[in-house]
């Protein structure tokens, strides 16, 4: 499907890879609907993007259904009917499971598996009646294989990748696609800005460009599932043939030592989104935590970040 002449939504535009997918699509001829939760950040987005020459903007929380099928509903009604939904918007979590709060983990699933769900639902029955669209869902190399520490991420992403891969099979014949860009560690700039440089030598951080590209070329040559960089894909293909080598490894061979008060702010986010109020403060120190992800930090006034660098 090409770009040019389409409307593309993208969730999580207002920053990091987001914004970048946003730049390539206005630059290869479409218009984009910008969704995100600070409406200062997305209109000043946009107008970097050429103002409403080049798409609009709406506010929402892709976890809240209503609020999300409302933006939606906006830019469909400035912008025309959804050509391309590029569900990127998304959270990061980190910590052992004895130690992860329920609320993080519930917080975690709502953005990064509802969110595309609630997006899908509200616009796929527009693109299957008139039989043209595409879906591409920002997933992770979490999503196809676990690393210690991240299993509230992983499986947010393993969920997403799941529903992509049966929904892109009910897909088949009705001229709407769909695709999996899965990016390991993405260098937003968030890192640089908070003071917390992203801790691994190995692997090194792709470029927000790098992985904006892919989705570009995604929906350009209907590629199911594109691995940013490419070589993960190897990887996922030894854990799936040999798990039992994977399991016998120690935690510090995948670049994580998880600690048992790293998360204990991860919460707070989640309760302010909720109205329950602020939990009472953790421990000191920060986390940093893999994929296209931001760290949780208690000098933070809201604890749970997008990997965009979004406060939540």
């Amino acid at each position: 499907m090409a770009w040019r002449g389409s409307v593309a939504v993208v969730t999580g535009g207002s920053k990091g890879i987001g914004r970048v997918i946003a730049e390539q699509a206005v630059a290869r001829g479409a218009r984009v609907g910008l969704i995100a939760r600070h409406g200062p950040e997305l209109e000043a987005t946009l107008a970097a993007l050429g103002g409403s020459r080049a798409g609009a903007v709406a506010v929402a929380d892709v976890a809240d259904r209503a609020a999300l099928q409302s933006a939606l509903d906006e830019l469909v009604t400035t912008l025309g009917p959804v050509d391309i939904l590029v569900n990127n918007a998304g959270l990061g979590s980190a910590g052992p499971v004895a130690s992860v709060p329920v609320e993080a983990i519930e917080g975690v699933m709502a953005v990064n598996y509802l969110g595309p769900v609630y997006a899908i639902k509200h616009l796929l029955p527009g693109m299957l009646e008139r039989r043209r669209g595409h879906v591409v869902n920002v997933a992770s190399v979490a999503g196809r294989f676990a690393a210690p520490g991240e299993a509230a991420y992983s499986a947010t992403k393993f969920a997403l990748v799941g529903f992509s891969q049966a929904l892109a099979l009910e897909l088949h014949g009705t001229g709407v696609g769909l695709s999996l860009v899965d990016p390991g560690p993405v260098d937003t700039g968030f890192f640089d800005t908070r003071g917390a440089d992203y801790q691994r030598g190995w692997p090194r951080q792709v470029s927000a460009t790098r992985v904006a590209t892919a989705v570009m070329t995604a929906v350009e040559r209907g590629r199911l599932e594109v691995f940013v960089p490419p070589w993960y894909r190897a990887v996922g293909v030894v854990q799936a043939a040999v798990p039992g080598v994977l399991r016998r490894l120690p935690p510090a061979v995948f670049g994580i030592t998880p600690q048992a008060g790293d998360v204990a702010e991860a919460v707070r986010g989640t309760h302010e989104r909720r109205g329950s109020g602020t939990p009472p403060a953790g421990p000191g120190g920060t986390t940093e935590v893999s994929d296209e992800n931001v760290r949780y930090g208690d000098d933070d006034a809201v604890n749970l970040w997008q990997p965009n660098g979004e406060p939540r």
